[in-house]
């Protein structure tokens, strides 16, 4: 049994010589090739492996495939029994190759084999993983167990084994996840469904650099990407009542984020998701062979539409606009102007009752009696000692107080409004910007 290795390679000229030079060296006899999938590189990745490992097989593509499009371009090529992923900073220790090939020789079930993926300071970092319920985060295991072969969800696709045999029952890596993330948690849970288990191999040890500072350039690019991945899987693999915890777990935690990068991640990805759910829902059919109920197609829109709606109210909370200046104490004026404002009709209101000796909200079916000794002694006896005149200046005056408190409150309101446009706007020009990330 031979192992053909697929690396894709995307602006790693810093770690790949170490990759291939580990891989050389400690893969023995069951190398079959190295194959290196440059993914449109900026740097030069492509120029280093071409002039010191010649041997090994390059392919430069001319635009990102993202990490599922590179596996299957080396896949398409490769010869072996055996195809091994590999990431282009994980450094392979002596025997690796020799464990994941005897696990496959001795395990005629296993279609889907992982190693044990170190830090750089040697300690654990994988030994396989499981999806978390209900969110769906993906969890990885870091204890080594008994040291045997043992069944686990998913193996990270750093360092994943998948037997000829598998990969032409199961078939190619969904290009859906890009540029990265649950791509190889779908393609075991894909294999499974066919009856092919998936394994942690624990004698296959590889160190794991974690190179990549990619999430450090642009992090809401970065969290969208492993959100629209998460909302991706979710909706591939999960059945209606899973989907009624997830979508109550993902409301939960989007009432308590308190970073703007995660709420603005959401909003990008909920709306991505909702755009593709046909093709995603047409993917679902294809690699699990189920065609969704019309009720679970609904379930997916209102629950990713509610997602969208209270993540971009989060994230225009949350927004630190720079195009205005922050009026945090807008809200507490409005409240105390709106408390005046009835403080004063409630004045007016007595006022008017005092004048008119009379409630202005009294039935109109007075007493006769009542309404003439009102009119005809009452009032001309308040005109006569001048009460009315005072009354009715109090009047004005409250009037006056009044419409001065509507004008600021239809100042406060064009200001409140005008910051809600700003932020607004401003989210708007995110969402814009990462329309085609």
């Amino acid at each position: 049994m031979y192992a053909s290795v697929v690396i894709p390679v995307w602006n790693g000229a810093s770690v790949v010589l170490a990759c291939l030079e580990a891989l050389y060296a400690h893969s023995g006899d069951g190398l079959r090739e190295i194959i290196c999938v440059d993914n449109a590189s900026c740097d030069e990745s492509a120029a280093l492996i071409a002039d010191r490992y010649p041997r090994a097989h390059l392919i430069c593509q001319p635009v990102n495939l993202g990490f599922a499009g590179g596996v299957n371009a080396g896949i398409d090529l490769a010869q072996g029994d055996v195809f091994v992923l590999l990431n282009q900073d994980c450094v392979v220790q002596p025997d690796w190759l020799a464990g994941l090939l005897q696990a496959f020789e001795t395990h005629p079930e296993l279609g889907i084999a992982g190693c044990t993926v170190l830090n750089p300071n040697g300690t654990l970092n994988h030994t396989g993983a499981m999806i978390r319920r209900p969110d769906a985060y993906g969890m990885h295991l870091t204890d080594i167990g008994e040291g045997q072969l043992r069944s686990v969800e998913y193996v990270t696709g750093a360092a994943f084994a998948i037997r000829r045999q598998t990969w032409q029952i199961v078939g190619r890596f969904d290009e859906g996840y890009y540029p990265a993330y649950y791509e190889e948690s779908d393609y075991c849970y894909r294999a499974r469904r066919k009856g092919l288990e998936t394994a942690h191999v624990p004698g296959a040890r590889v160190t794991h650099l974690c190179s990549s500072r990619e999430w450090q350039i642009d992090l809401v690019r970065h969290t969208t990407n492993q959100h629209l991945a998460r909302y991706r899987f979710v909706t591939k693999h999960f059945g209606s009542r899973e989907l009624g915890e997830f979508f109550e777990a993902e409301e939960a935690a989007i009432g308590v984020e308190g970073y703007f990068d995660q709420a603005i991640a959401r909003v990008i990805a909920a709306r991505d998701t909702l755009r593709g759910l046909a093709d995603i829902l047409e993917r679902r059919r294809t690699d699990l062979g189920e065609s969704l109920p019309p009720a679970q197609r609904r379930q997916l829109q209102v629950g990713f539409t509610q997602v969208l709606r209270q993540s971009f109210a989060i994230a225009g909370r949350l927004h630190p606009s720079r195009s205005v200046e922050p009026l945090s104490d807008l809200p507490e004026a409005w409240q105390a102007a709106n408390q005046q404002s009835q403080k004063l009709r409630q004045q007016e209101y007595d006022l008017l009752t005092r004048i008119y000796f009379k409630s202005p909200s009294t039935d109109c079916s007075e007493p006769a009696l009542r309404r003439l000794f009102r009119l005809l002694v009452l009032r001309p006896l308040s005109f006569l000692i001048g009460r009315d005149y005072l009354l009715l200046a109090a009047l004005n005056t409250m009037h006056v107080a009044r419409m001065d408190l509507i004008s600021r409150q239809m100042d406060l309101m064009d200001q409140l409004y005008h910051e809600e446009i700003e932020r607004r706007l401003a989210l708007l020009e995110i969402l814009t910007d990462y329309d085609y990330r």
